[in-house]
């Protein structure tokens, strides 16, 4: 290392043996000289360095921030200044440093502004790669969220049209076969319309920012959503116990009613047909003074060892002898988690399922 008249002997002899990266620079911006660790990691000698100003081997983009710490280094004396920087190498290569910038202009050994740093190259080019595959994945996601928009949109009239003209066949004038595929027509239209309503569903999740909350009376939602199940639960002969001490949630009137709608449903869908479907539904405080639903069915369960990560995920269905599209509990739980709230589930196979979810702020 070439000394300095300005840096004592020792000193520079004690930078020489260590292992610290670092440059001594003049109050210009002139680089005096730089520590060994320094001179090894970019490739420069420590003579080239003293025919530079640390300004000439600044990233262009950086120079502004160092202008602006090394006026802060000169306002007073012994400040110091954190920094983040890239310095050219001598393959015209850039290298990402940060560290500790002190004006040690006043000390009698050293006489200059000494910048300490450490390398973060591969730190932030993985950070950078990380945004860039965050902003990779925004835009899938928003052209994803476009392309289900237009095929909902698009498929909604002629579905209703085809829809319609299904309904007004005249059945009767039909022989046996040709009412079989009418059947089939309408089995396969009524599962398209299903799978168009569960996208636009979703599609509304992910576009309401403000979504409306209101004090609901929770009977008042339960009655009505029994109501649309009125002639299977005369049918089947269902069991509903219902025990209400909150009268009253904070919540969405309509994500309300859906949840309890898909709740309900499941329970009908995947009772034991061996013994009547028993639907047991609580709403209760807890210690916190929340509202807790509790809504239990004795129907065929769920194997939760084996299902408990993808149990509310998209797509994801857990007995093969029910038509389902698998999106309703992806659905349930996207409300309830938008409004704060939190949603639990234990269930035994042939024993039944309990769903709790919890109201936030009831």
């Amino acid at each position: 290392m070439i000394g300095h008249i300005g840096i004592n002997g020792d000193f520079l002899n004690f930078i020489e043996k260590s292992h610290e990266l670092a440059f001594f620079v003049t109050q210009s911006g002139e680089i005096i000289c730089a520590s060994s660790a320094a001179e090894l990691l970019f490739g420069f000698s420590n003579f080239d360095y003293t025919q530079l100003n640390i300004r000439n081997i600044v990233h262009p983009e950086d120079l502004p921030a160092i202008e602006q710490q090394l006026e802060q280094l000169l306002c007073c004396a012994c400040p110091q200044v954190n920094f983040e920087m890239r310095c050219i190498n001598k393959q015209g290569g850039y290298e990402w440093i940060d560290g500790v910038a002190t004006n040690f202009l006043n000390d009698e050994d050293i006489q200059a502004l000494v910048y300490k740093f450490r390398v973060i190259t591969a730190r932030k080019t993985e950070t950078e790669e990380q945004q860039q595959q965050v902003n990779e994945l925004s835009r899938r996601n928003q052209e994803l969220d476009q392309f289900v928009y237009i095929i909902s949109h698009n498929l909604r009239t002629p579905l209703s049209n085809l829809t319609g003209l299904i309904n007004i066949l005249e059945e009767d004038l039909l022989d046996e076969y040709n009412k079989g595929i009418v059947s089939l027509f309408k089995s396969a239209t009524n599962r398209l319309s299903e799978t168009i309503l569960d996208l636009t569903h979703i599609l509304n999740l992910k576009e309401k920012n403000g979504i409306e909350v209101a004090r609901i009376d929770f009977s008042d939602i339960f009655g009505k959503v029994c109501s649309s199940f009125t002639e299977q639960i005369a049918q089947l002969g269902i069991t509903l116990t219902c025990q209400f001490d909150c009268s009253h949630v904070l919540f969405n009137k309509s994500y309300l009613e859906s949840i309890l709608t898909n709740l309900l449903s499941n329970a009908i869908k995947y009772r034991d047909i061996n013994r009547v479907l028993e639907v047991k539904v609580n709403l209760l405080k807890d210690v916190q003074n929340n509202c807790v639903l509790t809504f239990s069915d004795n129907g065929m369960g769920i194997d939760l060892d084996a299902n408990r990560t993808a149990l509310f995920g998209l797509h994801q269905r857990f007995h093969s002898h029910v038509n389902g599209n698998g999106v309703g509990l992806y659905i349930t739980k996207s409300q309830i988690t938008s409004l704060g709230g939190k949603i639990e589930v234990s269930s035994k196979v042939n024993e039944g399922t309990t769903f709790s979810i919890t109201f936030k702020g009831s």
